[in-house]
């Protein structure tokens, strides 16, 4: 057999075996995974239904024997669950004015540079208000005893779902032994709720 026929059966049969090789196909199989995104969730408090100030106590006559009380509505209108607290307590009392039976009582403090004694003789309870009826039966107590021994912060810890909702109710009382000392006198109470993602912030 000539050299040439021979490099001519070698041609054709490695052009057959690419043929063969190329025509050749395997089970395969593809999916997508395309537009994955990630997105922060929210933490949002809102009081009383928005998020706005809100004042819950306007009182003008406080006076022996008065007693009242006012509830806060806290939502949480985020996606994601957290926990509350109550933040940044503060009072501020004053004297205003030393009216007559005031100064008989006497009232040692009573004059434009002193605080008043309102807050010394009001007693308060401070409450987790599951059921919101406006009563402490034996519910979660953040606070009870006179308004000037509050503190200045309550880590609570109290869960609050996406959406969820709970109260946190003030009843007052001004005993109706406390007499002359607290009159004209007033306190402002100032704080602050937090719902933070973890317990404890």
């Amino acid at each position: 057999m000539s050299k040439k026929i021979i490099l001519s059966l070698v041609t054709i049969i490695a052009v057959s075996a690419i043929a063969i090789g190329g025509t050749v196909a395997y089970f395969s199989d593809t999916e997508t995974s395309t537009g994955n995104t990630f997105t922060a969730g929210t933490l949002d408090l809102n009081l009383d239904g928005a998020n706005i100030n809100v004042v819950k106590f306007t009182v003008t006559d406080a006076n022996p024997g008065a007693v009242g009380g006012g509830t806060w509505i806290l939502n949480n209108a985020g996606s994601i669950a957290g926990y509350l607290d109550v933040e940044s307590i503060s009072l501020v009392d004053a004297d205003n004015n030393c009216t007559e039976p005031e100064l008989a009582t006497p009232d040692a403090t009573c004059g434009p540079a002193d605080g008043g004694e309102l807050s010394a003789n009001m007693t308060v309870d401070l409450f987790v208000d599951v059921n919101n009826n406006g009563v402490n039966d034996a519910e979660t107590v953040i606070y009870a005893g006179a308004l000037n021994g509050i503190a200045t912060n309550y880590n609570l810890n109290l869960a609050l779902a996406s959406l969820g909702t709970n109260y946190v109710r003030l009843n007052y009382t001004v005993p109706t032994t406390v007499g002359n000392i607290i009159q004209s006198d007033s306190t402002t109470l100032n704080l602050t709720f937090e719902l933070g993602q973890t317990i404890g912030q």
